[in-house]
């Protein structure tokens, strides 16, 4: 069984998918953690690895990729249920002040591309330049390497 989590192709496309959907989930994990954003006690709360992480280095990837769907649907309900003008964010002459103001526009297009890439992820595999394939996660020779 873990060996087939960590098996995947040696393709660069797939890696690139990969780092792609893991960077906003780093950036976003980070905020999160640095108390830049109002969601550290949850992440704190939560005791989990960074999804973002996870996919970035290819580490666990498959895990790493199903997190960051989970977590980037989460975010994508958040956006759609909470009305256009009744964003908080901080206020910019005090940031610890939060002032309600519109949406980030990027947030839903970006919420959906990682649930994307982060599925393409989850079946195809990590990928080339990551810990997977270095790990021992070899192709299956009966498979074609393909995105």
């Amino acid at each position: 069984m873990a060996n087939r989590l960590l098996q995947t192709q040696p393709s660069k496309a797939i890696a690139v998918l990969r780092i792609i959907a893991g960077l906003p989930l780093v950036m976003f994990g980070v905020m999160h953690l640095t108390g830049a954003s109002p969601m550290e006690p949850l992440v704190e709360a939560a005791g989990l690895p960074m999804p973002g992480l996870m996919l970035l280095v290819g580490a666990g990837a498959r895990v790493g990729a199903t997190m960051g769907m989970i977590v980037s649907l989460g975010g994508l309900i958040t956006n759609l249920e909470i009305p256009n003008d009744q964003w908080p964010t901080p206020s910019e002459a005090d940031p610890s002040v939060i002032v309600m103001g519109t949406e980030p526009a990027f947030l839903t297009p970006l919420a959906i591309a990682i649930i994307v890439l982060s599925a393409i992820v989850l079946f195809k595999g990590a990928g080339a330049w990551s810990l997977d394939h270095r790990c021992g996660g070899a192709p299956d020779p009966h498979e074609e390497d393909s995105l």
